[in-house]
């Protein structure tokens, strides 16, 4: 039995010039007849999970005269009903130490240590 190899390496030659074309169409998408959707009307997923269970922060945050917090989108209107507003405060701030400056974490423990000491803790909202 003798084997032909003209049709064998017919085939392997076929095949070489058209793996180019192939592999450069993989990556294209399909062409469709139907009408593109708009981009508002697609709603799109967090690219982190945990983005949706956390609600975004207040934007600006301040203590008022009569010594309640605001917590709101913008600073218009803040305080109104409450005297005006006494302080704007810095993004995050929990504390204000007796020296002056802010802290900014969650833990009470060792809070404003070297700033002489807590000399006021803020509420969240």
């Amino acid at each position: 039995m003798s084997l032909r190899r003209a049709p064998f390496v017919l085939a392997i030659a076929c095949i070489a010039t058209a793996a180019p074309f192939a592999l450069s169409a993989q990556g294209a998408a399909p062409k469709s007849t139907a009408a593109p959707k708009s981009a508002a009307a697609t709603p799109q997923a967090p690219a982190n999970p945990k983005e949706k269970q956390a609600a975004a922060p207040a934007a600006e945050r301040a203590k008022c005269k009569d010594g309640t917090m605001y917590a709101g989108a913008s600073r218009k209107g803040a305080c109104s009903s409450h005297g005006g507003v006494s302080e704007w405060l810095p993004k995050g701030t929990t504390a204000r130490c007796n020296d002056g400056t802010f802290y900014a974490k969650p833990e009470r423990q060792g809070a404003c240590s070297g700033h002489k000491g807590v000399a006021e803790w803020f509420k969240n909202s």
